[in-house]
């Protein structure tokens, strides 16, 4: 900034001037890079939903899959903004999936109790999905919501949309139904919050062998209070 300048301008100087114009040093929010079509979709789905209370949200069953990393870098990168500006699409660090050295989760909640937590080997595809859907979320749903009034909620993954996995989905929707779910919109999953505590636990370890990790995992889980599960949705 000094460059061209007839007086040079302390450090200290231009921290207290972002300061006074409430432009604070604040870490980047990471969030799925969205086109126009996401937002429209996610507004809709909002609307549709708006008038929903936490009677309705309660007969969801949550799920998602999600990666884990054994090694990765910090990326705590900051930027000046003011408050308002959080979710300003210039103030956001697009995320996207990252590869190597890593082990991929599948889980599922509800408000009342918590479900399966597999782990995936490699990566999940619809004959997996089938696996688990046969495996896991059924005998949940049925368990669960004995009176086949249950809401099963999963995004729009490939191997989630297959026509087999339709197909299935077809054949079971006497005993609960499928919640639409708008693209790319993992935030809107309250499923990410028991995920972020699974991130924080991995992280702590720093292993260096899935097995570890897939463990340490199971702890996280296993230790993770069942208010912190419910409060997103109530």
């Amino acid at each position: 900034m000094n460059q061209g300048a007839t007086k040079s301008v302390s450090q200290s100087t231009i921290q207290r001037t972002l300061l006074r114009l409430g432009l604070r040093s604040r870490r980047l929010v990471r969030a799925p890079m969205l086109t126009a079509v996401h937002r429209r979709r996610r507004l809709e789905f909002a609307r549709q939903y708006s008038s929903w209370t936490s009677t309705e949200w309660r007969q969801v069953a949550f799920s998602d899959e999600s990666r884990f990393m054994l090694h990765r870098t910090d990326g705590r990168w900051r930027i000046r903004r003011e408050t308002s500006e959080r979710n300003h699409p210039a103030t956001i660090a697009g995320t996207v999936q990252a590869g190597g050295g890593s082990i991929m989760v599948w889980g599922m909640f509800s408000w009342h109790s918590l479900g399966s937590l597999i782990i995936v080997e490699g990566t999940m595809d619809q004959y997996k999905y089938a696996s688990v859907l046969a495996d896991h979320v059924h005998p949940y749903m049925r368990i669960v919501f004995p009176q086949d009034d249950g809401i099963f909620q999963q995004d729009n993954a490939r191997c989630h949309t297959a026509a087999s996995v339709r197909a299935w989905f077809e054949e079971h929707q006497d005993e609960f139904t499928v919640l639409p779910w708008p693209a790319n919109s993992p935030d809107l999953n309250p499923i990410e919050h028991l995920f972020d505590h699974l991130d924080r636990v991995v992280r702590a370890m720093d292993p260096h062998q899935s097995s570890a990790a897939g463990h340490g995992i199971r702890v996280g889980m296993a230790q993770h209070p069942r208010e912190h599960l419910q409060g997103p949705i109530i």
